[in-house]
């Protein structure tokens, strides 16, 4: 049985393995942080991240600092922005934007067959953010998309983190998206600062508060 995915900065539960969360609450106000910190796994794992909204060089630089190993041995960045960044020390791969949802999918097999090519079998895969997919691309196709990286995940037994922002949507368009994942972490700017609550089998409902984020 494949070992859950831990989170050591976050007060956050152990997650089964081949699990795909779909992280909710407003950018700017820490769920991207917190969906950040959901990626910094132990020194056996590797980090995809697709990037649809920021350079290649700024998300390697933020997955440093939440203490993401960044090197073209642990970390893979897939870029759908398109600005040409030198010197990125993770694996760099470009698609032509986000609208190309088959090449998102394409690039991500390749480097996880990659990663597993050199004895990594443990990966966590961040997509920041589908809130950008939605807008270059309908609610069927980007949910079509979802539910195939979903079961991608599944399949190799990793860990997917997705990012939406529900200002940015309807009610219908991130209810769709939850649907087609195996839960769901909300964060909200609370009384004590930033908090998260999980809607996880075997976690809390409660919501709890995120240290220094």
């Amino acid at each position: 049985m494949t070992e859950d995915y831990a989170f050591d900065d976050l007060p956050l539960d152990a997650i089964r393995a081949g699990t795909t969360v779909l992280v909710t609450g407003p950018t700017h106000g820490g769920a991207r942080e917190v969906a950040l910190r959901m990626l910094n796994g132990a020194d056996d794992e590797a980090t995809i991240v697709v990037t649809t909204n920021q350079r290649a060089s700024r998300i390697a630089s933020d997955a440093e600092r939440v203490g993401i190993r960044v090197s073209e041995e642990t970390a893979a960045i897939i870029d759908c922005v398109g600005d040409d960044d030198n010197g990125v020390p993770a694996r760099l791969l470009t698609v032509s934007g986000p609208s190309d949802l088959t090449g998102i999918g394409m690039r991500f097999s390749d480097v996880y067959r990659d990663f597993q090519g050199t004895g990594i079998e443990r990966v966590r895969t961040g997509l920041f953010s589908v809130s950008t997919l939605l807008t270059f691309s309908d609610l069927k196709t980007v949910s079509r998309f979802v539910h195939t990286l979903a079961g991608r995940v599944d399949a190799v037994d990793g860990l997917g983190v997705l990012l939406v922002d529900p200002a940015n949507h309807d009610e219908r368009a991130v209810s769709t998206l939850a649907q087609l994942c195996n839960g769901q972490v909300a964060v909200r700017d609370g009384e004590s600062g930033i908090e998260l609550r999980a809607s996880l089998t075997g976690h809390g409902r409660e919501w709890r508060s995120v240290d220094s984020v």
